[in-house]
């Protein structure tokens, strides 16, 4: 899997906001593993996800301020992320702004899906899936993430427009006073099993006063023929941690820190991670397992010694158990 890639105007936007507070440039830079002239690359620049998401904990730790990510997106400038911003902005309306962002998404980074979820009668839930990221960088990333589409659609909507709920698979921290303010509504869950922001569909029918049809097909001309393949669905994180578990099995490293060696994370932030999507090692391991046997069932059944070889077990009758725990 080729690795996650941001455009350079995402941390940018973050670091001139801290290089603005007083932090030294080229220590931002350093300490965030980007080139210096990611200050002020342009748009046909991209940097590694991992850089970016790095960007957030340094600035956090510089500034010293929890809510960083919420004041930068309160100072959120239509524009800064560039062509991205233009899609959503030539939209005749806010919901088709956002239905704009989905595809196009590869605009500005790799790393995520933007893509409707849950409907009702009265709302629209939109999820946001970061594909590789941890910690607290992936943590403020997605603060900023959320809070730069309520920001980008103010800037351009013809009435004012606020979320009727934002959900963070986070967990909850001791104040979130200032985010209450930059979502401008206190509907906001922690500890979800999604990242996701909701709409009113009135307020999704809300015109921008920034429509443009004939600029907007010339955009996504631009955008289809310009933006790096977006990733496929696939590359959900827990696909790639089943096919990082797969491949492991197939050289009999299956074990939680090989796992999470070949992930480029630390044991506690794989199992962090494995709550955050209400599982863990065993029934992930168990999974990955029993889709190898079901696929190897199909071209006739297997010797015990190919059996065992195939599940990752060393005893050949932990595999015999596991079979046949699956059959019944």
């Amino acid at each position: 899997m080729s690795e996650a890639t941001d455009n350079v105007l995402l941390p940018q936007s973050a670091l001139r906001h801290a290089v603005g507070a007083g932090l030294e440039p080229g220590r931002l830079a350093r300490e965030s593993g980007l080139p210096r002239w990611s200050l002020s690359g342009t748009e046909e620049y991209r940097v590694p996800s991992s850089g970016y998401l790095r960007t957030w904990e340094v600035i956090e730790h510089g500034l010293g301020d929890p809510d960083a990510a919420s004041r930068i997106a309160d100072q959120y400038v239509l524009g800064q992320v560039g062509l991205y911003d233009y899609l959503f902005s030539t939209a005749p309306t806010f919901g088709e702004g956002l239905v704009q962002c989905g595809p196009y998404l590869g605009a500005i980074t790799t790393n995520f899906f933007f893509e409707p979820g849950l409907e009702t009668d009265e709302e629209v839930s939109w999820e946001v899936t970061m594909i590789n990221g941890d910690g607290r960088g992936k943590e403020l990333a997605m603060q900023w993430g959320l809070a730069a589409i309520v920001q980008r659609g103010r800037l351009v909507t013809t009435a004012p427009v606020r979320p009727s709920r934002v959900t963070f698979c986070q967990a909850a921290p001791r104040s979130h006073a200032r985010m209450t303010e930059t979502f401008g509504t206190h509907a906001i869950e922690f500890g979800a099993p999604v990242d996701t922001i909701t709409f009113r569909k009135a307020d999704l029918e809300t015109p921008l006063r920034t429509a443009d049809p004939r600029l907007a097909a010339i955009l996504r001309d631009y955008a289809t023929a310009t933006q790096p393949v977006a990733p496929q669905r696939a590359s959900l994180w827990t696909d790639h941690l089943a096919a990082t578990i797969s491949a492991a099995l197939d050289d009999n490293s299956a074990t939680l820190d090989r796992v999470a060696a070949r992930m480029f994370m630390s044991r506690r932030s794989l199992q962090r991670r494995l709550a955050e999507h209400g599982t863990t090692w065993r029934a992930e391991l168990d999974r990955v397992r029993r889709e190898r046997y079901q696929r190897s069932s199909v071209n006739g059944p297997l010797t015990q010694q190919d059996r065992t070889a195939l599940l990752g077990y060393k005893d050949p009758r932990s595999a015999r158990r596991a079979v046949q725990r699956w059959d019944s």
